[in-house]
């Protein structure tokens, strides 16, 4: 098992004429870990990962892999990263195998290992069978995804970070990549950006949630799931007339995030309180003879939810759930 922090990043600040991408950004990843990078269109991610592959430069603050500052000496830092791209480049002229071992002798693989090493990528990408002669021109988008997973996974480099990694994937490729990253988790690094949430959740040991080129949150799952529970979040499904809804509970000092309709007289009420308050309302409720109380309590949060909560709140305001989940 690896130690310490594999990637520390301090202070990044990364500026486009006068378009701020990273504002003052700070986050590390620990060695041996599989770490989810999400967040909107134009969040920043693009822009970390090409800072940490040393492909650009930050304008201001510091980004070390290893120790190593990648401003400094990008060359040797970049001896420990191997990185996949979103549109990963390959070479249409070549065949899969031979671009492979090509990859294989700049990453510096011993040649009595090049053939080995290749051969256990391309079977772990499933392409062995299917694709280790074709020419890269022919390959559709998600061959050349799995083309450029295998690339990354070349070697021994102890970090490696992905772009999109699952784009372009069928449901059983997909999961051969979970299963990849999952076999590496431990001996290698991982870090992953990628908009298919669903796939991120049941693979990575932490998230790490940018908005606007800020970090607006990170932890483990659980971690950033009880931030929003410590809100006293709540949810309730209850048959009535929805105004008379609305009137008991604001009357007990429920703060009403979501209204929604199931049915005519069936509503799902999403809302905030302090939990001794929280008591009384149910006892209200249950008091009232044309309201009928199915079911209620504490919201429960996929990683979804948590993206668009964390993601869609005001930075000026205080923190306070907008309901739109």
């Amino acid at each position: 098992m690896l130690e310490n922090d594999a990637i520390v990043v301090s202070n990044l600040t990364k500026k486009y004429g006068k378009t701020v991408a990273l504002n003052n950004v700070s986050f590390s990843v620990k060695a041996g870990s599989v770490v989810g990078l999400i967040g909107p269109n134009g969040a920043g991610k693009s822009s970390v990962l090409k800072i940490l592959t040393g492909l650009i430069r930050g304008t201001s603050g510091d980004v070390s892999i290893r120790g190593i500052s990648v401003a400094d000496d990008a060359i040797c830092a970049k001896k420990y990263i191997s990185f996949m791209p979103e549109n990963n480049p390959l070479p249409d002229h070549m065949r899969v195998g031979e671009y492979l071992r090509f990859r294989a002798e700049l990453k510096g693989i011993s040649g009595k290992k090049i053939r080995a090493s290749t051969e256990k990528v391309m079977r772990q990408c499933d392409l062995y069978y299917e694709a280790r002669y074709c020419m890269i021109k022919n390959l559709s988008k998600g061959f050349r995804q799995r083309v450029g997973l295998a690339d990354a996974m070349l070697g021994n480099s102890e970090i490696v970070i992905l772009d999109e990694p699952t784009i372009g994937l069928d449901p059983l490729q997909i999961m051969g990549v979970r299963k990849i990253i999952t076999a590496n988790r431990g001996t290698r690094t991982i870090l992953i950006s990628s908009h298919i949430l669903s796939e991120l959740e049941p693979i990575c040991d932490k998230f790490i949630i940018i908005n606007r080129g800020n970090i607006v949150a990170s932890g483990t799952l659980d971690d950033l799931a009880n931030d929003l529970q410590g809100k006293r979040l709540f949810s309730a499904r209850i048959r009535g007339d929805g105004a008379k809804i609305r009137r008991v509970f604001e009357a007990n000092g429920a703060q009403i995030a979501g209204f929604e309709h199931l049915s005519s007289v069936d509503m799902r009420v999403n809302f905030c309180m302090p939990d001794e308050k929280y008591r009384i309302l149910v006892a209200e409720i249950s008091r009232e003879e044309d309201l009928f109380l199915e079911k209620i309590g504490r919201m429960e949060f996929s990683l979804e939810e948590i993206f668009l909560h964390y993601t869609r709140r005001c930075r000026d305001q205080d923190e306070v759930w907008n309901g739109d989940l």
